[in-house]
């Protein structure tokens, strides 16, 4: 069995592959609610809400136009969400987590003799797609 890496790794925007990506995260938290009642002597607890959000470094390529739409979202008045898909593994259900994106940051960097990068982040809003 092979074990992913960053190698195997996507970005998809709007369904597209987007060309380089340096590295991206993607996180999910739940919240824990206290249900203790009065006269309770142990803590009891629920499931709260979900969010999910992520980051990651986009290797800018001008001809790459996946990578272009992604980077001048944020520039863009539009109030309508993105199709944003991680996937761990190219090739494989297992490993691709999708949802409909807001990105909320992104910033652009660049250095004599180093590749032009691009850091962006992002808000899933509802609930995210696929499996591990």
């Amino acid at each position: 069995m092979t074990v992913a890496n960053g190698t195997h790794a996507q970005v998809r925007f709007r369904g597209v592959k987007v060309a380089k990506i340096r590295n991206i995260s993607i996180e999910t938290q739940r919240q824990t609610l206290e249900t203790t009642g009065i006269g309770d002597l142990d803590d009891q607890c629920a499931y709260g809400k979900r969010t999910t959000s992520g980051s990651g470094t986009l290797l800018y390529k001008r001809d790459d136009q996946p990578t272009r739409d992604l980077m001048n979202r944020i520039l863009q008045d539009g109030e309508t969400l993105d199709e944003l898909s991680i996937v761990l593994f190219n090739g494989s259900p297992d490993g691709t987590i999708t949802g409909q994106a807001l990105i909320n940051s992104q910033g652009i960097s660049t250095s004599v003799g180093e590749l032009t990068s691009a850091n962006v982040s992002f808000v899933i809003s509802g609930k995210p797609t696929g499996q591990f």
